[in-house]
């Protein structure tokens, strides 16, 4: 097979396609990431409230229970769980908004088999030292965690499989034409 001008053209496009995608599925790939692993994550049991947490920036955070492994039947208690929250560093109340049995919520599971289910939500207005203090400890049981982390919209996290998929179809796609092609069957 020559290899001409057009030749290395027609290669040039599919080549600068796949790396183009190899790109973005990276970025969904890291993106995914901190979304199933993120850096401000606070864990602690139920009982051990309140709890002063540190929440480095402002916006909206949710708090979720961590069912533990091999928990078939995790029961629903936990959706009644009513918090508290204030700011110590000045001194103001951040309302909390259970989310009760919410169908459109981000749910996690790590590779540990730890399940992820959030609670309800509140928005943290300048960062500081957080105090958290559960009003019913006692819906909560005793071998669950409860978690405070930032929040996912659903609709964030829709656009970031699709567009992981989308690349991963387009990087997967690039590196069989060009192989179809430099072996002189496309």
């Amino acid at each position: 097979m020559e290899m001409t001008l057009e030749t290395l053209q027609s290669l040039a496009l599919p080549a600068a396609a796949t790396a183009a995608a190899g790109y973005i599925l990276m970025l969904c790939l890291v993106r995914l990431r901190r979304l199933i692993f993120p850096k401000v994550r606070h864990r602690f049991a139920a009982s051990d409230l309140p709890k002063n947490v540190f929440l480095p920036a402002a916006g909206r955070y949710v708090i979720s229970v961590v069912i533990p492994p091999l928990t078939f039947l995790a029961g629903t208690s936990h959706f009644s769980a009513s918090f508290t929250l204030r700011n110590r560093d000045t001194g103001t109340l951040s309302i909390y908004r259970s989310y009760g049995r919410a169908l459109f919520q981000v749910r996690r599971s790590d590779m540990r088999g730890r399940r992820t289910i959030p609670l309800g939500s509140f928005t943290c207005e300048a960062p500081g030292l957080f105090e958290v203090v559960c009003l019913n400890p006692e819906v909560v049981r005793e071998s669950y965690e409860l978690e405070i982390s930032p929040h996912v919209s659903p609709i964030r996290l829709i656009g970031l499989i699709l567009t992981t998929i989308a690349a991963s179809t387009a990087v997967i796609g690039g590196l069989v034409l060009s192989v179809l092609w430099i072996s002189g069957t496309a």
